[in-house]
C-alpha cells in the first residue's frame, strides 16, 4: 500500500469530518506530531454499515485506525494505543488515580453522548435529511451501504422526525444541561479536567461539547462560565483549530442564527401547508447545505454509484512503533490497604464482572446494593457518590471510581501480584482487549430496554408492583424522565430505537464477529483469560432471560468458548452467592 509522504508509520484513519469521536483522534495525532492518511466513511449515507467496513469495525462506528496491519477501533482505544505506541509527548497520565480520572471523563462523555445522539438525530440530522433528500432518495442511499433491516428502520425514523417525542426531547435537553453543570463544577478553580495540565481528558470531552449548540444547547457564560472559558482556550490550540471540519464550521455559524430552529419547524410542516416564503427559504437552505455541509445530491432514480471502496490496511506488514506499553506505577502499598466498597445491582452484568474480577484476584470487598429497579441509582443520595448516576461504582478509601471498564483496569493495575493480569502488557494486545469491551458496550442501546423489560420488570411484577406504584417506590428527587422510563417498562413497552426483535438481531450479529475470532482459539485475546472474556461471559449469561437464543449452528465456537469458561470458580461462585442475579 502506498502512503502519502511523511506517513512513515503507515497510519490510516477511517474518518468523517463531523464526527466528534474521529476529531479526538485527529487532535491526538496532531499533538503527537504524526502524519496519517484518511479514508472518509460518510455517516450521512450509513457507509459505516457497509459490510467491508464492518469487517474492520464490527460496531459500525467511526473512527477506526490502521497502524500497518494492526486495526484499532473505538476512539478512546485508539488514542490510548497511540499514547502507548508513540509516547512523546504523553497525553495520558502515568499515575493510576489520575489515569482513572481521565478515563472516568471519557466514560462520562460516552454516557452523555447517548442523549446527545438521539437529540442530534431528532433536531439536526433529520431536518437536514428532509431538506436535502426525498424519503425515497434517503432510503435508497442507505440501501447502497446496508441491507440490515435495523439500519433501514432507523433511517425511516430519522427522516420522519420520529426519534423522540417532544416530551423526550425536553428530558434529553434537561439531562444534557445537568451534565454541563457537572462539567462546570469540575472546572471551577482549575483550568483543566485532570491535574494541572492539558491532556487526553480535554481531547476526549471538548469535541462533543463544541457540538451542543448545533442542537439548540449553547454553552452560555452566565450559566457555565468556567466551561465557556475552557472552550475558548481550547479552540485556540492549533490541534483543535486544524481539526474543525467544514461541516462543523458551517453548523457553528448557523447555530449563532435563528436558521436551525426555523429549519426544524419548516421541514416538519407538510409541503402543502408551506407558504411561498417558507418554500423559497427551504430552497436557499438546501443549496447552502449541499455547498457548506458537503452533501452530495442523490442519484436514486438512476441507481447511482455504490459506496466508495473501503481501503484496506497494509496486511502482511509489521506496524512500526513500540510494541510494549510504558510501565506505569502500580498503586502504593498504602492505597492497596484501603478498604473497597462496591455499589452494585445483583443482576447487572457490569456489576457482576467486577465481582468476578475481585474473586479471580482473591480481593475482599464490601457491597452496597443499589436497587436499579426502583431507580435508586438516579436518586440524590446516590448522585452524591456518582453524579452521572451509573452502576457499578467502586469506593477505594476516599477515591470514587465509576464505569466497569475503568474500575477493572484500576483494580488490575493495582493487583498485578495477585494472579495473572486481565490486561496484557503488550500495547496492541491491551488495545484488543479494550476493543472487545467496546464491542460489548456497543450493544448498550439494544441491551438496556431488553434488560429492563425481561429482568427488571419481572422482579417488580413479582412483588405486586405496577405502573400506579412508580411514584411510591421511586425515591424523591428522581427526574420525570427516569420515572417515565420505569412506567413504560412496567407497561411492557420500554423505548427501543427500532424494535425488540431487531434489538435481539443486532446483539446476535455482534457474535458473528466473535464466532470468527474464536475459531480454533480458547480466548478472545491471545492465549490467556482476559477482561474481554469476563465482560462477554457476564453478558451472554443473561441471554436466556432476554429471549436471545445462542444458536449452536450459527455460533458453535461461541457456545464452546462460553461452556469452557463459565465454569471457572470466579463465575460459578459469584452466581451461586447471588442467586437473585439469575
Amino acid at each position: 500500500m502506498d502512503f502519502s509522504p511523511g506517513n512513515v508509520h503507515g497510519l490510516l484513519l477511517y474518518d468523517f469530518g463531523a464526527s466528534p469521536c474521529a476529531r479526538r483522534c485527529r487532535i491526538t495525532l496532531i499533538e503527537k506530531g504524526l502524519r496519517w492518511d484518511t479514508q472518509i466513511v460518510d455517516l450521512s449515507r450509513l457507509e459505516q454499515r457497509n459490510p467491508a467496513y464492518l469487517a474492520l469495525n464490527p460496531n459500525g462506528f467511526v473512527p477506526t485506525l490502521a497502524h500497518g496491519e494492526r486495526v484499532i477501533y473505538e476512539s478512546n482505544v485508539i488514542t490510548e494505543y497511540l499514547d502507548d505506541a508513540f509516547p512523546d509527548p504523553p497525553l495520558y497520565p502515568d499515575d493510576p488515580w489520575q489515569l482513572a480520572r481521565v478515563k472516568m471523563w471519557q466514560s462520562a462523555e460516552a454516557a452523555m453522548a447517548k442523549d446527545y445522539r438521539t437529540l442530534m438525530y431528532q433536531r439536526l440530522m433529520g431536518p437536514i435529511l428532509r431538506l436535502t433528500r426525498s424519503r425515497h432518495e434517503a432510503l435508497d442511499a442507505v440501501r447502497r451501504s446496508t441491507s440490515d433491516p435495523a439500519d433501514i428502520a432507523w433511517e425511516e425514523r430519522v427522516f420522519d422526525l420520529a426519534v423522540l417525542t417532544p416530551r423526550e426531547e425536553a428530558q434529553c435537553e434537561q439531562r444534557l444541561y445537568a451534565w454541563l453543570d457537572e462539567l462546570e463544577k469540575a472546572l471551577q478553580g482549575s483550568g483543566f479536567l485532570v491535574g494541572d495540565r492539558f491532556g487526553q481528558a480535554e481531547i476526549s470531552v471538548y469535541p462533543r461539547v463544541a457540538m451542543l449548540p448545533f442542537i439548540g444547547l449553547p454553552v452560555r457564560p452566565e450559566r457555565h462560565p468556567a466551561v465557556a472559558d475552557w472552550m475558548d482556550r481550547l479552540a485556540e490550540r492549533p490541534s483543535f483549530a486544524r481539526t474543525l471540519s467544514q461541516q462543523d464550521a458551517g453548523l457553528t455559524r448557523l447555530s449563532r442564527t435563528p436558521i436551525l430552529p426555523w429549519l426544524r419547524r419548516s421541514v416538519a410542516t407538510p409541503p402543502a401547508n408551506r407558504s411561498l416564503a417558507t418554500r423559497a427559504g427551504l430552497f436557499a437552505a438546501k443549496q447552502f447545505a449541499r455547498r457548506v455541509l458537503g452533501d452530495r445530491p442523490s442519484r436514486a432514480r438512476g441507481g447511482g454509484p455504490g459506496p466508495k471502496p473501503i481501503r484496506l490496511p497494509a496486511r502482511g506488514s509489521v506496524a512500526p512503533g513500540r510494541a510494549r506499553r510504558a510501565e506505569r506505577p502500580a498503586l502504593s502499598d498504602e492505597w492497596r490497604a484501603q478498604p473497597l466498597t462496591l455499589y452494585d445491582y445483583a443482576p447487572s452484568p457490569h456489576g457482576r464482572r467486577i465481582r468476578v474480577l475481585l474473586r479471580e484476584k482473591g480481593i475482599p470487598w464490601h457491597t452496597e446494593w443499589i436497587d436499579m429497579g426502583r431507580m435508586a441509582h438516579k436518586a440524590p443520595a446516590f448522585l452524591a457518590v456518582n453524579p452521572f448516576g451509573e452502576l457499578p461504582v467502586l469506593r477505594h478509601g476516599d477515591r470514587v471510581i465509576y464505569d466497569s471498564q475503568v474500575i477493572a483496569e484500576y483494580l488490575d493495575r493495582g493487583t498485578r501480584d495477585r494472579g495473572a493480569p486481565l490486561y496484557p502488557d503488550d500495547a496492541y494486545e491491551t488495545a484488543r482487549v479494550r476493543m472487545w469491551l467496546a464491542l460489548e458496550a456497543g450493544t448498550h442501546k439494544e441491551f438496556r430496554p431488553l434488560f429492563y423489560l425481561h429482568v427488571v420488570r419481572p422482579r417488580l411484577l413479582a412483588e405486586g408492583l405496577g405502573v400506579d406504584d412508580v411514584d411510591a417506590i421511586v425515591p424523591a428527587g428522581v427526574s420525570d424522565s427516569h420515572r417515565d422510563w420505569l412506567r413504560d417498562t412496567l407497561r411492557g413497552a420500554p423505548r427501543f430505537d427500532t424494535s425488540e426483535a431487531l434489538a435481539r438481531s443486532i446483539i446476535l450479529s455482534k457474535l458473528d464477529f466473535m464466532e470468527a475470532r474464536l475459531d480454533g482459539r480458547a480466548f478472545l485475546v491471545g492465549d490467556h483469560f482476559t477482561m474481554a472474556d469476563v465482560a462477554w461471559i457476564t453478558r451472554l449469561d443473561l441471554f436466556p432471560m432476554l429471549g436471545i437464543d445462542l444458536d449452536r449452528a450459527r455460533h458453535p465456537n461461541v457456545v464452546r468458548w462460553h461452556r469452557a469458561l463459565r465454569d471457572r470458580p470466579c463465575f460459578t461462585v459469584d452466581w451461586r452467592t447471588h442467586p437473585q442475579a439469575g
